[in-house]
């Protein structure tokens, strides 16, 4: 009995190392089930895309255009795009025209920015559109994986002929996004944590505990402004957005303890 697609992608994806190599494995699979490309976010409300570790963009090495992705980052197209839009408010998967005056778009009102947006991935697909599997987690997270089709007129019969693994895959890849991307988090956050001082990682424990940066300078007979660079230093060493954010980083990996 012939393994069913899906599962000979879920067991090929655990055994990819880096972001790319997942990223590349999801390309060969959509050429095998007959799309023409297939693209991906871990995050919808990040403007920015994945990259691999040379620096380029993931979705180039799936095969798309250099400058059109590019353009997509800079132009911030991810914040207008009907599709992502729809992926908010959608937890099934959903079929969609490049065409905005198409009935998959009847029902929803359209700017200028985003008719162009899709007549757009027209242009860089040469096709018709694509099929878009949305991928809730917890926290209120969403991703997706987009399967565009470049066979004029298949698209509606390419999505009845491959639904089931198009929706499995999706969510199993995005699952791996998330697990490869936490771990180089934590690599890159265990290195930075090597370069924290004593007094860094002192303050840090001491704004664990609740105390303020008036607190922490009477505790140590510091200043408050000391006190106010030792936690910025630190801050930034663990590239967090916050102070917050950084006692939790430094909670995760031990540097410091509540209790």
């Amino acid at each position: 009995m012939r393994t069913p697609c899906d599962t000979r992608f879920r067991q090929q994806l655990g055994q990819q190392a880096t972001l790319g190599e997942a990223a590349a494995l999801l390309a060969e699979y959509a050429g095998t089930l007959g799309w023409g490309l297939a693209a991906f976010h871990p995050d919808m409300d990040r403007n920015g895309l994945p990259r691999t570790a040379s620096g380029e963009f993931v979705a180039v090495a799936m095969g798309w255009s250099a400058d059109y992705v590019k353009a997509w980052v800079d132009q911030r197209m991810g914040l207008d795009c009907p599709v992502t839009r729809r992926c908010g408010r959608s937890m099934d998967p959903f079929v969609w025209d490049c065409d905005p005056d198409s009935d998959a778009w009847k029902d929803t009102p359209l700017s200028g920015e985003q008719r162009r947006i899709l007549k757009s991935y027209k242009d860089s697909v040469q096709g018709d559109g694509a099929v878009t599997v949305p991928v809730h987690r917890p926290g209120g997270k969403t991703g997706y994986v987009s399967w565009f089709s470049r066979d004029p007129g298949s698209l509606l019969r390419r999505y009845r002929d491959t639904w089931r693994d198009t929706y499995l895959i999706s969510h199993a890849f995005i699952t791996r996004v998330d697990a490869l991307e936490g771990a180089a988090r934590r690599r890159e956050a265990t290195a930075a944590a090597d370069t924290l001082s004593l007094r860094e990682i002192e303050c840090l424990g001491w704004a664990a505990r609740g105390k303020t940066e008036e607190d922490i300078g009477t505790i140590l007979g510091r200043s408050r402004e000391t006190v106010h660079f030792h936690l910025g230093n630190a801050s930034r060493k663990l590239g967090a957005s916050n102070r917050t954010h950084a006692v939790a980083i430094a909670c995760a990996l031990g540097l410091i303890h509540l209790f």
